[in-house]
């Protein structure tokens, strides 16, 4: 990366910085306790251009790359994982169309989208099928009027505020598609879900579709396009949101324990002192320095448009995600009874939602079968290249 890219993504990441320092420890945590967000916040960060960075100027967006939307997505999680979710989805859907998107649809959606006028939601699961998605029920009966909508949906974030869902379902012949539904759409109906372990702010529901009708030029990348196309391309972006937003959130437990352990003392000393936090902290740093290196990598590739990038977003998403836990758990075990309440610090829903990031975008199990099934065959090449190196060949 050249010194001017460089510094272009610190002056982005501080302009994010200083933009989410509005929002007070305070507020944040109340936030997790009301298990809502105020409606002013995401209003804030709309007239912020926060919502829609990486989509290009002429449809309202910024034009920001890959590693800009990460570091973006790491400020997020610094702040709130909850609100890094909020934002993780609505991306989503803005990506679904930009990549999906017909030309006319694009025109339609995007400058609401990323203005903030309208807010997306990303409504892929539901109640008996998550991560492997090929069984999905909702469906989508052809009428008059364009497309009858019936099924439901579970765990949706942002589902109690959003103002279009993009949902997935399967036609009459097994088909699977991707539509735009407006959440006033007659027979829509979406109840909060409250008491999760962690993302609680993020504002979750149930949406149950009961002959929904939508026009047919709201179907999003045709007729079997829905999976495999549509959503997988939105979730390579949301899964980059993810590992970065993970990323921000270990940045703030190593930097919130390294403060707590130079501050508290026992047995006559600061625990920083202590060879055993010393221990504890240095696997902390080291694996943020780690996930730092392949979330940063993974963004680079997607900037440069390489076909690996997928492949390095899942690697990155699985490693911080899984990695992140760890440390959200080291933090607690520093902080002691402080890291376990909830008035006294901010680890305690560092760890709660953390836990969270290794089940969304495709649970890491998932990630694991994906970086398996395609990273053996780099490895197989590199054994012939060693092998024919060996050969003089």
């Amino acid at each position: 990366m050249d010194k001017h890219a460089s510094s272009l993504h610190t002056e982005r990441r501080q302009e994010v910085a200083r933009i989410l320092a509005a929002f007070a420890p305070a507020d944040i945590a109340a936030w997790d306790q009301a298990e809502s967000l105020p409606a002013e916040v995401t209003r804030s960060l709309a007239q912020a251009g926060l919502l829609g960075t990486f989509i290009e100027s002429g449809h309202g967006g910024r034009n920001w790359d890959a590693v800009s939307f990460g570091l973006l997505c790491a400020e997020f999680g610094q702040t709130s994982l909850s609100l890094l979710s909020i934002l993780t989805v609505h991306s989503m859907v803005l990506e679904a169309l930009r990549l999906s998107g017909t030309t006319q649809q694009r025109a339609d959606w995007l400058p609401t989208l990323t203005s903030g006028e309208k807010l997306g939601a990303f409504a892929l699961t539901e109640p008996d099928f998550g991560s492997e998605a090929t069984g999905i029920q909702t469906t989508l009966v052809q009428c008059d009027e364009g497309y009858r909508v019936t099924g439901r949906k579970k765990w949706i974030s942002y589902a109690a505020r959003a103002d279009v869902l993009l949902v997935f379902g399967k036609l009459e012949d097994g088909s699977a598609v991707a539509c735009l539904l407006p959440t006033d759409t007659e027979g829509l109906s979406i109840t909060p879900m409250k008491g999760l372990l962690g993302f609680r702010a993020a504002m979750l529901g149930e949406i149950e579709m009961k002959d929904c009708v939508i026009p047919a030029a709201n179907l999003l990348g045709g007729k079997g396009a829905g999976i495999n196309y549509v959503a997988a391309g939105a979730l390579d972006l949301g899964r980059l949101a993810i590992a970065f937003g993970s990323l921000g959130a270990m940045e703030a437990c190593v930097a919130d324990s390294v403060t707590y352990a130079s501050k508290r003392k026992q047995f006559g000393q600061a625990l920083a002192k202590h060879q055993l936090i010393q221990h504890m902290l240095a696997d902390m740093i080291t694996a943020y320095k780690a996930a730092e290196r392949l979330c940063l990598h993974a963004a680079e590739l997607r900037s440069a448009g390489s076909p690996m990038a997928a492949m390095e977003t899942a690697t990155a998403k699985y490693f911080t995600s899984t990695h992140a836990v760890t440390v959200a758990n080291q933090a607690v075990q520093i902080h002691g009874a402080a890291g376990c309440s909830a008035g006294e610090s901010r680890t305690e829903r560092f760890y709660r939602d953390l836990k969270i990031t290794e089940i969304i975008e495709g649970s890491n199990q998932m990630q694991q079968l994906m970086i398996a099934q395609n990273g053996m065959g780099e490895f197989v090449q590199s054994a012939l290249r060693r092998k024919r190196l060996l050969a003089g060949k």
